[in-house]
């Protein structure tokens, strides 16, 4: 990076810290997860020097390839994308928690895995498909319960919350009234687990905090249009 893109990144990094502040008014503000698919690890570098540890990925294959770029930083990588089943170990090897899981399945797989690496109880979150819009992955709403509980069974794991996608109509949302969808998914994340709710995109940061988001992921606002 130049020093003019770094001065760019530098900015739009803290243009997204200040909004994130300013939206939490005086309510606890939500963690910043900065997503950065498509990225190379060099901006990443250069994020993680201004105070940014925590990063969301969804391939294994950047995955892997970043962590080990950026071995030298204490960077508490995140997966954030769909689970394949031939990649949950790998991604478990890397990635201090799951925020994808979508079945008891996936659940078990991550189990085993965080088990034989000695990582348990490994942290996850139940990704809900609160539209169930097709083509989007996670569980339905009114099935979150059941998968909450047969979760919160597994000593090997540790359930955080929810994570869920913004419907399509709220990616270019940021003002207005708080979508009754996302007060339901509040309300159910409440319920499970630590009661975590990660939720709130580029489009949508403003309706997701004021909704009582924990966490929000950022990556275009942030880093710009993907490299690759």
């Amino acid at each position: 990076m130049d020093s003019q893109a770094t001065k760019d990144l530098e900015h739009r990094y803290h243009q997204v810290c200040s909004q994130i502040r300013e939206h939490a008014g005086t309510r606890a503000a939500p963690e910043l997860l900065v997503v950065t698919k498509g990225h190379g690890p060099e901006p990443l570098r250069a994020l993680f020097s201004w105070g940014q540890t925590s990063f969301g990925e969804n391939y294994a294959q950047e995955l892997i390839a970043k962590s080990e770029a950026l071995s030298d930083l204490p960077i508490r990588w995140i997966f954030i994308g769909h689970l394949q089943s031939n990649k949950i170990r790998k991604i478990v090897s890397v990635a201090s928690e799951i925020q994808t899981v979508g079945s008891l399945k996936q659940a078990e797989q991550i189990a085993r895995a965080a088990r034989d690496l000695g990582k348990t109880p490994y942290p996850v979150w139940i990704e809900v498909n609160a539209d169930q819009e097709e083509g989007k992955h996670g569980c339905p709403l009114d099935a979150v319960p059941a998968l909450a509980a047969a979760l919160a069974q597994n000593p090997e794991l540790r359930l955080r919350g929810l994570m869920a996608i913004p419907p399509s109509q709220f990616q270019d949302a940021t003002t207005g009234e708080v979508p009754p969808l996302y007060q339901s998914l509040r309300q159910l994340a409440d319920q499970v687990g630590e009661g975590q709710l990660s939720l709130g995109m580029s489009g949508d940061l403003g309706l997701a905090i004021r909704a009582g988001s924990n966490l929000v992921r950022i990556g275009t606002a942030i880093l710009g249009p993907r490299q690759v």
